[in-house]
């Protein structure tokens, strides 16, 4: 839920968004307003009740601008998501453009229960190491099995596995299944404009040695949205066009937009391996003073 958060408020909104759900050190913060989101449980007459907790705080003077707990069951997550961006626009002051009325309509799951698997799949994703990566291919192949027309979690998985591919390579005919899947999602309608598809674009690209496709699907992607892995991807591929700098400020845009070891994990291991000490030294040394 908090990248979701964050990478819509940093693609269709004028907030500049830091996502620090993974981000460990306890410093003073620079930003204009905190918005936290935490799972609470309180003991309510000998009843024990889960619900989230959504605060939204002004830093500039203490102000509470959005304070809503959501008690969630196995069939209100999408109103309850629908319901936090609506009211996060309202706190903010910020509409929600149509294109992304548009994208969320188009391709969150019909069935509500199936968001928390995804989530639990996507988080898998943003861990990055073969374990995680392996247990978010399953868990999007079951939720696929029961909504084969949720269009976005058959992206995620081919992202997944396609980068799995890179770590572990796949075997001829898995591979040739794998590219096939790739070839059908991108006649899908409306895939063209989701960044994912051209970060699959992407990754495959750079396996192949492709290196100005790549370049060109990535920027693509991030055309279409302002994320810490299209960044992390394009470090990849300045990387791999010997521009090393540029390779370097990519790294730091995208754990500025998420800081903390899973993307630091991504940095260095994704797709292929990074010398961080070498390509983008201030992370090493950030790091290494945590």
């Amino acid at each position: 839920m908090g990248d979701l958060v964050a990478t819509s408020l940093n693609t269709f909104s004028t907030f500049m968004v830091h996502d620090k759900t993974n981000y460990n050190i306890d410093e003073p913060s620079s930003s204009g307003k905190t918005l936290s989101i935490a799972f609470v449980n309180q003991r309510q007459y000998r009843a024990q009740q889960c619900f989230m907790s959504v605060k939204l705080v002004d830093n500039a003077d203490g102000s509470t601008m959005l304070d809503k707990r959501y008690v969630i069951t196995n069939g209100n997550q999408l109103a309850i998501q629908n319901d936090l961006l609506e009211s996060l626009s309202k706190a903010l002051n910020q509409p929600w453009p149509q294109r992304m009325q548009e994208m969320f309509q188009q391709f969150l799951p019909h069935r509500g229960a199936l968001l928390t698997n995804f989530y639990q799949a996507h988080d898998y994703l943003m861990h990055g190491d073969d374990k995680s990566l392996n247990r978010a291919s399953e868990l999007l192949g079951e939720i696929l099995e029961s909504s084969p027309d949720f269009i976005y979690a058959r992206a995620e998985k081919a992202l997944v596995d396609i980068v799995r591919h890179s770590q572990h390579p796949l075997d001829e005919k898995q591979l040739a299944a794998l590219n096939t899947e790739i070839d059908n999602i991108g006649t899908m309608p409306g895939v063209n404009n989701l960044s994912i598809f051209y970060q699959i674009k992407t990754v495959s690209a750079l396996e192949k040695g492709k290196i100005d496709d790549a370049y060109q699907a990535i920027n693509t992607g991030i055309d279409l949205e302002m994320s810490w892995l299209n960044y992390v991807l394009l470090g990849k591929v300045y990387e791999m066009k010997g521009m090393n700098r540029e390779a370097a400020d990519a790294y730091l845009t995208a754990f500025n937009l998420r800081p903390g070891e899973n993307t630091l994990y991504w940095i260095e291991n994704g797709v292929f391996q990074t010398s961080v000490p070498y390509v983008v030294p201030y992370l090493d040394k950030f790091l290494s003073s945590e």
